[in-house]
Formats: C-alpha cells, sequence, structure tokens
C-alpha cells in the first residue's frame, strides 16, 4: 500500500483552466451614472466643523454608581470636620439672634429719645409763647 501516488499530469488541467480573454472589440458594458459633487470646496465644511463657537449638544454621560472607597482615619476626621462646622453654625445663629434683639432694643431706645426730645421741643415752645405774651 502505497502513501503517496503518482504525479498526475496537471497540464490537461491548465489547458481546461484558461482565463477569458477580453477583446477590444466587444464594449456592450452599460454605463454608469456619475456623482457630480454641488460643492465644490470641502473646505467650507472642514471650516464649519472646526468653528469654535459651533454649540454641540452635549449628551449627559450616563455615569454608573460605583462604589466609593476611602480610608477609615480620612472618613473619621471628615466626620469630625463636619460635626465641628455645625457646631460653628449654631453657635454663628445664636449669636446672630442676639445681635437681632440687641438691634430691636437700640431701636426701641432710639425712638424713645427721639419722642422725649419731641416731647422737649414742644414744653419749650410753650413755655417760650408763654413768656413773649406777657
Amino acid at each position: 500500500m502505497a502513501l503517496f501516488g503518482k504525479k498526475k499530469d496537471t497540464s490537461k488541467r491548465q489547458e481546461m483552466i484558461r482565463p477569458p480573454s477580453f477583446s477590444e472589440q466587444r464594449m456592450d458594458i452599460p454605463s454608469f451614472p456619475t456623482y457630480e459633487p454641488t460643492l465644490a470646496n470641502h473646505t467650507e465644511i472642514k471650516h464649519e466643523i472646526d468653528r469654535e463657537d459651533y454649540d454641540y449638544e452635549e449628551k449627559p454621560i450616563m455615569q454608573e454608581e460605583k462604589a466609593i472607597f476611602v480610608k477609615i482615619n480620612k472618613y473619621k476626621s471628615a466626620i469630625d470636620t463636619l460635626e465641628t462646622i455645625k457646631e460653628k453654625l449654631k453657635t454663628a445663629e445664636i449669636i446672630i439672634d442676639e445681635l437681632a434683639k440687641i438691634r430691636d432694643k437700640e431701636e426701641a431706645e432710639f425712638n424713645e429719645w427721639q419722642n422725649s426730645i419731641h416731647e422737649i421741643k414742644e414744653k419749650l415752645a410753650q413755655v417760650d409763647k408763654t413768656l413773649f405774651e406777657v
């Protein structure tokens, strides 16, 4: 039993398979329509694209929710800082309320002084009037 057989004659096969010869006499190929570009200059398009003032509609990028890992000591210090800020805000709020009360008291005293001065003026006008009548 032989593994390899005799070499077959390939010359007959090459004669059977020959590429077709195209002669110049055969010109019955249909003509295809041609495309004429409507823009004469492509630089106009490039100029419009490269414009900096062009308003691109930016779509918001949907980000996936991801876990955030923070070192514990930084987390604790951040919480401590937030607590300190809350305490200072409460203190500032109390001070502002006290200042508003003081301002209201000052306004009341100021109005009282104005009324006193007005009463004194009226009394002086009466005294002046009675003195010059005589």
